[in-house]
């Protein structure tokens, strides 16, 4: 009910600020002839996957507009996801609770969005239409906002909002379609391609020394680990973590290889399951930084986890991880990229997935590794 009056209120207030804004049209040849110096990116969605999941979009923007500086607005979740980024020069954190709550806040995050003048802004929504976005794009003093319709979502505001409105394929064409094209889609109106669909996570320096440090510490006689994480937010995507911890023990009888679990603030009970059934964990690690799962994951034998976050920040490191899938499709939200290898079972039921599906995936990446020469 709180949601619903939410909505309408924003599309109330959207309706007013309507009257007040510019509305020409310009064609996506008129943008051509434009001198873009300074660009904003909104992108302001809070979930991790989604975000790296779009970075072959920033990685296309930028090789449309090479000589201009780009700022992204993210989420708090997904700021540490986007620093360091070669396609973003700048992170602005949308703190959406804390601006709801003290408007003085959102009044200076406006400010500093328009004291940096912006020549365009580029609304990236997809899956669903972010009425926030469009609002922020509206006041950030951009001259050229461009965005996604919002008719597939049920209402005319894009074509009122954006100087440039963008295409979004049909379901048709969603069907057989990655989410990282699907990002893509909308920016080819204005001359963005980009082949590589590859995500990308570039922890810190000092998220490297921090992870080697630990690694060190906490396995200094034989630093071969793999990475579990046995929660996710969605309850159809968790396999149960019993099976994870089976799965644990087998690896460390036959390969010797330690486990570090990790936790975040929904996969309490999954994550006590886990312990319940696994016997000697050496490292938990509780809401870990970004930057720091990544340099881990980077440096990991192997991850284990379900269709959530970290699946996508192993993708985006490089590493090599298996992903229990469920109700989800991994031909459409499965990382790019050979590291990171889908298990599902035909019912798409994620509970029918059993241990030895995920077993026999393991061994196989490890027999590949013994085979190349890599140090397990």
């Amino acid at each position: 009910m709180i949601k619903k009056i939410e909505k309408k209120a924003k599309m109330a207030l959207a309706r007013l600020i309507a009257l007040f804004l510019d509305k020409r049209r310009i064609s996506p040849g008129d943008l051509a002839k434009m001198k873009i110096e300074r660009l904003l990116i909104i992108r302001q969605h809070n979930q991790m996957g989604d975000m790296l999941l779009a970075v072959p979009a920033f990685r296309g923007i930028r090789g449309r507009f090479p000589g201009a500086r780009i700022s992204i607005v993210a989420a708090p979740i997904n700021t540490d996801v986007m620093l360091n980024n070669p396609f973003i020069d700048e992170v602005l954190t949308y703190a959406k609770k804390d601006n709801n709550r003290i408007p003085f806040r959102l009044i200076r995050f406006i400010l500093s969005l328009r004291k940096r003048r912006f020549d365009a802004v580029i609304v990236l929504n997809t899956v669903s239409f972010s009425i926030t976005s469009m609002l922020l794009a509206a006041v950030s003093g951009a001259g050229v906002r461009i965005g996604s319709t919002s008719s597939p979502f049920g209402h005319d505001l894009s074509s009122v909002f954006y100087n440039l409105e963008l295409p979004l394929p049909s379901e048709a064409e969603l069907e057989t379609m990655h989410e990282s094209s699907h990002n893509l889609y909308p920016l080819s109106a204005i001359g963005v391609r980009e082949e590589d669909l590859t995500s990308l996570l570039v922890p810190s320096h000092g998220d490297e020394i921090a992870a080697e440090s630990l690694i060190g510490a906490a396995f200094h006689d034989d630093p071969r680990f793999i990475v579990v994480h046995p929660g996710a937010g969605k309850k159809q995507n968790v396999w149960p973590p019993e099976r994870f911890a089976a799965l644990s023990r087998l690896l460390y009888d036959e390969y010797s290889l330690r486990t570090v679990l990790v936790r975040g603030p929904v996969d309490l009970e999954a994550a006590d399951l886990f312990l319940k059934y696994a016997g000697d964990i050496p490292l938990v690690l509780a809401c870990p930084s970004v930057g720091l799962l990544g340099s881990l994951m980077k440096r990991t034998v192997l991850t284990l986890c379900n269709d959530t976050g970290i699946m996508h920040i192993a993708g985006a490191v490089g590493g090599r991880c298996i992903a229990v899938f469920g109700p989800t499709d991994p031909q459409r939200w499965k990382p790019r990229g050979e590291g990171v290898v889908a298990v599902r079972a035909e019912d798409k039921n994620i509970e029918s997935v059993g241990i030895e599906d995920v077993v026999d995936r393991a061994r196989s990446i490890l027999l590949d590794l013994s085979v190349n020469q890599v140090d397990l």
